[in-house]
């Protein structure tokens, strides 16, 4: 059963989603990249454990054809770099590549500082809820 603040939530999240997605088109093309590479590299940039092309694959879902496909691409214009583990031979780690890294993340300082100036607008409980909930349905999509 669906209660008017559960709509409310839906239909705003959505609505992020949407926005969200489109947004990140934009500066995928800015980047002269698609969007499944930048997202593929927001994600590793998100998550330290998210480190092989395997654990990659496992994460995003996407086969392992493709995120080869992403690396190459990712590699090409210079974000990431393939290396050996040396502990096993076999296995490549993905490693960023910091100083092209950055100013991507500058690119989204102006949705950090937008955020940031809605979380003024909260209570530290408030917010706090709203975590707890973003947290529990992160997983969804």
């Amino acid at each position: 059963m669906s209660s008017p603040n559960g709509d409310r939530i839906r239909r705003a999240l959505q609505g992020a989603l949407v926005n969200a997605v489109l947004g990140n088109e934009r500066i995928a093309r800015e980047l002269d990249l698609l969007v499944t590479d930048l997202q593929t590299l927001h994600l590793l940039v998100l998550r330290e454990d998210v480190r092989t092309p395997k654990e990659l694959s496992r994460t995003t879902g996407l086969p392992t054809s493709t995120v080869t496909r992403v690396l190459d691409r990712l590699e090409a214009a210079g974000y990431v770099r393939r290396v050996r583990d040396p502990q096993d031979r076999r296995r490549i780690n993905i490693e960023l590549v910091a100083e092209r890294i950055e100013p991507i993340i500058g690119r989204y300082d102006q949705y950090t500082q937008s955020l940031e100036r809605t979380d003024a607008e909260f209570s530290e409980d408030e917010l706090g809820i709203v975590a707890r909930y973003l947290e529990r349905t992160a997983s969804t999509f």
